[in-house]
């Protein structure tokens, strides 16, 4: 330190003084390390963010483009598929009807199966074909003036043959007054109402379904319960979601793939309507509705 200004030695209090001094000197040291630290910390920080942010964005960017691709390739590949296995329908049910010549009991129900199972890949083509366009935000609506209820009654027709194999009852419970015609795009809702009833069949194993539409002042409500496996309350929050099924449904149903419902509510969603699916629980049966706008 050198000697003191004075000339004097240093005595007892000097000394007492300058540890003090010294104490205080080394914890200002010591924060000045420390804030010197954190700041260094903090730049480097800052740049490992900067580093990860960019890195994350080239990612995401090459997930988006790895997203498109998948879409683009299903909806090529879904349009491939659908023209033969329309032609394929054409000529089972030209079978079926004899125009090649009349068949056995044993060939008609063998060349039945063939359709079920051609029907159901239509489906599913129909379905990854929606999903692609609405993923790519392609999805397109004809909306023109329908009369609901008989759009209704053509599925529930449609479908009766199938009720009838299975020993089941379906039961369709027209409005009492008629409706007034909606304008919604009739390809997509039709493709609603028949997924919803088709799985209320395939679903249930005795007993029956019902269908019903009724109108309230704003709204036209279809509805279709069954007296079949019903759902639990847990499966009931996840039923809309894309690829989701309930629990025990592939024991019943091998074939579904959790696309249609996701389907229905995307379509329903856009004629600017709402719907929605109750049971009771498992073995209770179960309930499917949706309501579309009357204006």
């Amino acid at each position: 330190m050198g000697a003191k200004e004075s000339g004097d030695m240093y005595n007892e209090e000097d000394l007492k003084v300058l540890e003090v001094v010294g104490a205080q000197t080394a914890i200002a040291l010591g924060n000045a390390l420390l804030y010197k630290e954190t700041k260094d910390f903090s730049i480097k920080l800052e740049k490992e963010v900067e580093r990860a942010t960019r890195d994350l964005k080239k990612a995401n960017a090459q997930l988006k483009k790895l997203d498109a691709a998948k879409s683009e390739f299903i909806s090529i590949a879904s349009h491939q598929l659908r023209t033969p296995l329309t032609v394929i329908k054409g000529y089972i049910s030209m079978m079926l009807e004899g125009n090649f010549g009349k068949l056995t009991d044993s060939e008609c129900e063998s060349l039945e199966k063939v359709f079920e199972s051609n029907e159901r890949l239509i489906q599913l083509v129909e379905n990854l074909l929606n999903i692609s366009r609405i993923e790519s935000g392609r999805l397109q609506f004809n909306f023109e003036e329908v009369d609901f209820s008989k759009m209704v009654a053509s599925v529930v027709e449609e479908l009766s043959g199938y009720v009838k194999k299975k020993n089941l009852r379906l039961e369709y419970k027209q409005p009492i007054k008629p409706l007034p015609l909606v304008k919604l795009d009739e390809e997509k809702i039709r493709q609603v109402v028949m997924n919803l009833v088709d799985n209320a069949i395939k679903y249930t194993k005795q007993g029956g379904i019902t269908v019903r539409v009724e109108q309230s002042r704003e709204n036209i409500t279809f509805c279709v319960s069954d007296t079949g496996m019903g759902i639990s309350e847990a499966d009931l929050a996840n039923l809309f979601k894309k690829f989701s099924r309930g629990s025990g449904t592939s024991l019943v149903h091998t074939e579904g793939t959790g696309l249609g419902l996701y389907v229905a509510r995307i379509m329903i969603e856009s004629h600017q309507g709402r719907i929605w699916a109750e049971s009771a629980g498992e073995g209770k049966g179960s309930k499917f509705c949706f309501a579309l706008p009357v204006k």
